[in-house]
């Protein structure tokens, strides 16, 4: 399990520097209380994917939102895990926040989130490249070449543009997601309205997911 807070923090100053917004003083959700009531861009809900990072079924009754880093050791050996929650589970989508909390970890997030909004197929990319260990340069362009995905039809991801801006911004959505869930970790689970919550033990995210689907069924 990894701390945020501090990487975190420097993760979305990086893009608000690349997205030319002025001067800004960082501050934390505990620190302003009123952050948890900005609301994030209206065009996703909380548990409404980016493009096609989900995993799951498309009428699922049920959303567990994972937060994670593909340089995150933790947040790798969750994939099992979550992969047995669907398998057991046909009414449950898992949606997928991704975080970029170490350095390592900023051209996997880019280049995975830039998948998923292609007609490509990112459940096979996420599980692909989260099984290749450390993401690296050479890790992503085998995974990439494995999945038959032609780097080119992806936008460039160094700097920001008018190609990739929407990407970047959903990282800064991310970051924003979990502070408002009090998420001080990853990797990180949310069903509902509930705060972030970390550990991905079989048994308690089957209780959680089981008590949410009774509320909704009552």
């Amino acid at each position: 399990m990894r701390t945020i807070a501090l990487k975190r923090l420097f993760a979305v100053l990086a893009v608000m520097l690349l997205c030319h917004v002025g001067p800004v003083i960082a501050r934390s959700v505990d620190d302003d209380p009123a952050m948890a009531d900005q609301a994030p861009p209206s065009e996703l809900r909380f548990d409404e994917p980016f493009g096609n990072a989900w995993l799951g079924t498309a009428d699922a009754d049920v959303t567990l939102v994972v937060f994670a880093d593909y340089a995150c050791p933790a947040c790798r050996d969750a994939q099992p895990v979550i992969d047995q929650l669907l398998a057991q589970d046909s009414k449950l989508r898992v949606v997928y926040r991704l975080l970029i909390n170490e350095d390592e970890g900023r051209d996997a997030a880019l280049t995975s989130l830039a998948v998923a909004r292609t007609s490509a197929d990112w459940a096979g990319f996420h599980r692909a490249l989260d099984g290749a260990g450390t993401p690296i340069a050479k890790s992503i362009a085998t995974v990439l070449a494995a999945r038959r995905i032609d780097p080119a039809s992806l936008p460039q991801l160094k700097e920001l543009d008018s190609d990739n801006s929407a990407i970047f911004d959903e990282v800064s959505h991310n970051d924003l997601l979990i502070s408002q869930r009090k998420g001080t970790a990853i990797p990180a689970w949310v069903i509902g309205d509930a705060n972030a919550l970390n550990g991905f033990e079989l048994e308690p995210l089957r209780a959680a997911i089981a008590k949410t689907r009774a509320k909704l069924h009552r």
